[in-house]
């Protein structure tokens, strides 16, 4: 009742100023208050046409140049909003009306839409300090925080607005979404139920809590919630992943593989379904039936990455060199600078016995540690110590991790008379470089050397791999 009243009204409005402007077009007030009354009635174009108009008529009128930056920023006219509220500041600096926080805020926000970080942040802090602790600003810093990757900081924010409105859903939503980028994932649990509790649900608020008991190892949680999720949504891509990436880390392959293989049938173009049930075979020590699918997603998309990375990794599990080097060349291709990538393929060049092409790939990267190390280990097996054992005296002094970390490559790659060639001129270096030769390495330190899958900081399914790549 009461908003049939309040259309009435505003058509009553309509009319009387309509009527006035007839009688003067000059009337600066009957302008004003019809663009702002066609704004409520959601006719934008006919607000900003009466706002300029009465901004003309009236050119001191704080309030209608306020109004008439909002109308230009719902046509998308920036820069003609931006001039708007500065004329806002200019003419309001004692802070009269008190719009000047606000406009401050709406410039942060449009700068913010331009891409324009810097000059968005100085806009909203000006906007704090005037109207501290108000939600707005708050959110609007906290996008720009989270559009720099400040991720604490952005976190930060969207804190303080669920802790100032603790019964905006949106509030505690925000804080569980950006909880899971942070890895602060109790947090991610407890302001995802906050929201719940509100009467909020839905497939957002669903993944994100099955994201993060998936992260914490609770699988019977993240099933629970990622189904829930699909349920909501079930046409989504990512609901479909995760909660195939919860079953298989369950052990639960088949039903993983399922849900992977109805993302394919929905998603036609996309290559990570095929992808993650090719991972997942060959983490089970299915390699060629891994091969199979990810064949499947390299026909969806020929130069998918991840596939490459995938192929390189487990080939030299299973030690099939000139393999995994191949899939590491073609992920070279793809990605030319990318550390993670080129130092694979050095290692799988070393191994056959390529040494020559190893030291051509190294190129730009020649100084990377354990490109260095790569490089070293190859002029060592040419013939040139003297270049070799110095670049491992520096990597001796400087990055002694990297020693351990390719202690696999050392022993199956480098002949050990070599090695003690070097105990006349680097001593230390060479007994260091001996004793890794010659110790057994534990089982997971194998593993781990050529499977970056298996870390905890690259845990998921899609980002695994390309977080890997160290530029």
């Amino acid at each position: 009742m009461n908003m049939e009243n309040n259309a009435v009204d505003i058509d009553k409005i309509i009319e009387l100023c309509e009527k006035a402007i007839k009688d003067n077009p000059e009337n600066a007030t009957a302008h004003h208050d019809l663009g702002v009354a066609l704004f409520q009635k959601q006719d934008v174009d006919g607000a900003l046409e009466h706002l300029s108009k009465a901004a003309e008529l009236a050119p001191k009128s704080v309030l209608t140049h306020y109004l008439l930056g909002i109308a230009r920023a719902e046509k998308i006219q920036l820069d003609e909003a931006i001039s708007s509220w500065k004329r806002v500041l200019e003419l309001d600096k004692p802070n009269k009306h008190k719009l000047n926080g606000m406009a401050h805020y709406f410039i942060g926000k449009v700068y913010g839409l331009k891409g324009m970080w810097d000059a968005a942040h100085m806009e909203l802090r000006r906007a704090k300090k005037l109207l501290p602790g108000h939600p707005l600003i708050m959110n609007a810093s906290a996008e720009v925080h989270l559009a720099k990757g400040e991720l604490e900081e952005a976190k930060a924010e969207w804190l303080a607005v669920a802790t100032a409105t603790p019964e905006d859903p949106r509030a505690a939503f925000n804080v569980c979404a950006i909880a899971i980028d942070t890895g602060d994932y109790q947090l991610a649990i407890d302001y995802g139920h906050k929201v719940l509790s509100m009467g909020q649900d839905g497939g957002g608020v669903r993944f994100n809590l099955g994201v993060a008991y998936l992260r914490l190892a609770d699988y019977d949680a993240a099933i629970r919630e990622l189904e829930k999720a699909v349920e909501f949504e079930p046409q989504d891509l990512n609901n479909r992943l995760t909660l195939g990436e919860a079953y298989i880390e369950k052990g639960l392959i088949d039903a993983g593989v399922k849900q992977w293989e109805q993302a394919a049938s929905l998603h036609p173009e996309a290559a990570q379904p095929f992808y993650n049930i090719g991972l997942a075979y060959a983490r089970n020590g299915l390699l060629d039936r891994a091969s199979e699918y990810w064949d499947k997603a390299l026909k969806r998309e020929p130069n998918y990455l991840p596939v490459f990375i995938a192929q390189g990794t487990y080939y030299a599990q299973a030690e099939r060199w000139a393999d995994s080097l191949a899939a590491w060349q073609q992920a070279l291709r793809i990605e030319p600078q990318a550390e993670l990538v080129r130092i694979n393929a050095m290692a799988m060049q070393l191994r056959l016995g390529e040494y020559s092409a190893a030291l051509e790939l190294a190129g730009d990267l020649a100084e990377q540690p354990d490109i260095k190390f790569i490089s070293a280990l190859s002029y060592l097996q040419l013939g040139d110590s003297g270049r070799a054992w110095s670049s491992l005296a520096d990597l001796h002094k400087e990055h002694p991790d990297v020693f351990s970390r390719h202690a696999r490559l050392l022993q199956e790659a480098v002949d050990r008379s070599l090695l003690e060639t070097g105990l006349s001129q680097q001593g230390d270096v060479a007994r260091m470089l001996l004793e890794l030769h010659e110790n057994e390495l534990p089982a997971d330190a194998v593993k781990d050397a050529y499977n970056p899958l298996n870390r905890p900081e690259n845990k998921g399914w899609w980002n695994s791999l390309l977080k890997t790549l160290r530029k």
